[in-house]
């Protein structure tokens, strides 16, 4: 019961219906995972692409699906960056079958950037995770280390653990988290350039987890943007954090 609850906090798939096929000029994608499973994601590409056009693993947070980022305005958003784009669907969510977990995760977002490298092979890869999604692009940009151009995080975590105990109690934590998101041990491991954004009145996971992480990177090269009078889930609601996407997916 008590790792269901942990799963339920930590998992909360939206209940918003994924629409197959998704609105024009998306297009619908389904990924094969290891397990058996299916991730359905969401691509668009762009109609004045060039060689040097990035193209984008889009990785969302614990409690968005792809058709919440549509009515959100993600995707017009990412569009008008000039990038192609991949948004993926965890397994659990949306229309993905399978049990959202860390290593069912990483699969899916591995499967997504598979299909990006394959799909647009001329084009920089590039890996954007926000909150949750942002560990997981640090993991598969770590597994894919020679292949990955650049990799964004936006409210990114050091460690789940350490994030989950501002909330609750230690004995909780350490009774009933199985999955760990450890993006600090990894981050030693990153040799792409990164932009990592973070708001600077995030609750639910405050700067300093985002700090800590970002020293962590500092052997890469990196770029750390705190925003004034943000928290966790007006971040993408400001301009900054866009022109800041803009410049650093902009062309070298």
């Amino acid at each position: 019961m008590l790792d269901f609850l942990i799963r339920q906090m930590l998992y909360p798939a939206p209940p918003y219906r994924v629409p197959s096929p998704p609105p024009w000029p998306l297009e619908e994608v389904a990924l094969a995972l290891p397990s058996g499973e299916v991730a359905v994601s969401w691509a668009y590409e762009h109609p004045a692409a060039e060689r040097s056009t990035p193209a984008v693993v889009f990785l969302h947070g614990n409690g968005e699906n792809l058709e919440t980022m549509r009515q959100a305005g993600l995707y017009t958003q990412l569009a008008e960056l000039g990038v192609h784009f991949l948004a993926v669907d965890y397994p659990g969510y949306g229309r993905s079958s399978g049990t959202p977990g860390e290593a069912s995760l990483v699969a899916s977002a591995e499967a997504g950037f598979e299909w990006i490298a394959r799909r647009f092979a001329e084009q920089p890869k590039v890996l954007l995770g926000w909150s949750l999604g942002a560990a997981v692009a640090i993991r598969t940009a770590v597994r894919h280390a020679e292949r990955v151009d650049r990799l964004v995080l936006l409210s990114a975590w050091d460690e789940l653990p350490a994030v989950a105990a501002e909330h609750f109690p230690a004995w909780l934590v350490g009774a009933g988290l199985k999955d760990r998101y450890d993006s600090l041990a990894v981050a030693g491991e990153i040799r792409v350039p990164v932009l990592q954004i973070h708001g600077t009145d995030d609750r639910i996971i405050p700067i300093a987890h985002g700090r800590r992480l970002y020293e962590a990177l500092a052997a890469a090269s990196a770029r750390f943007v705190a925003v004034p009078d943000t928290g966790h889930n007006d971040l993408l609601a400001r301009p900054v954090v866009w022109q800041e996407l803009a410049a650093f997916l902009g062309p070298e």
